[in-house]
């Protein structure tokens, strides 16, 4: 388990140290994600979420042509075909490579079919493109938890607090993974 470790702190140094902001560059989005920062409203944080997600699912204009791709991608996951999703998700990555979006929503599909080190893969570059996404660094966090690497995930939900500073639920689960720690003996 010791290449997830060193994803870990790439991606912490990625976070932190000005990575490329990929297609991920709709001015709307520093809006939401200042607005997201400053609530301490859980029902206001999830709105925000919502519309940073519209942003997100949109390819850029240059690769509009790929939305419907992108799409059956997403309906496959929707019906729980994982494998479906990740062809329709690797042929997005292929022709946008800069969309985070396809490369975290294909991280996802690996998750759902247990192939963690590329669900890895795939969100390291969802947060090189990306580094405030979210749902990226909650797959991380759910990666490390399902592999009892606790205070790994422990590290990737205080990487989301610092987007969500204000926000309970992340907080409840970092001590919920403190506590699993504690009964593993880590």
């Amino acid at each position: 388990m010791r290449p997830m470790i060193h994803t870990l702190m790439l991606l912490v140094l990625t976070v932190f140290w000005g990575p490329v902001r990929g297609d991920q560059t709709k001015p709307e989005l520093d809006d939401l994600f200042n607005a997201l920062q400053q609530s301490d409203d859980l029902v206001e944080m999830t709105e925000l979420q919502n519309q940073i997600w519209f942003h997100w699912y949109e390819l850029p204009e240059q690769s509009a042509k790929l939305q419907p791709i992108f799409d059956q991608g997403m309906q496959a996951l929707h019906f729980g075909q994982p494998q479906v999703a990740i062809t329709q998700f690797s042929r997005t990555i292929e022709a946008a490579p800069t969309f985070a979006e396809g490369w975290n929503r294909r991280a996802t599909a690996f998750f759902m079919v247990g192939d963690y080190q590329a669900s890895l893969t795939d969100i390291q570059q969802t947060l090189i493109l990306e580094p405030r996404h979210f749902g990226a660094l909650g797959g991380l966090s759910m990666i490390f938890e399902n592999t009892q690497q606790y205070d790994q995930a422990i590290q990737a939900e205080q990487l989301l607090l610092k987007l969500m500073p204000q926000n309970a639920l992340i907080k409840e689960r970092i001590e919920q993974l403190k506590a699993k720690s504690r009964e593993a003996g880590i």
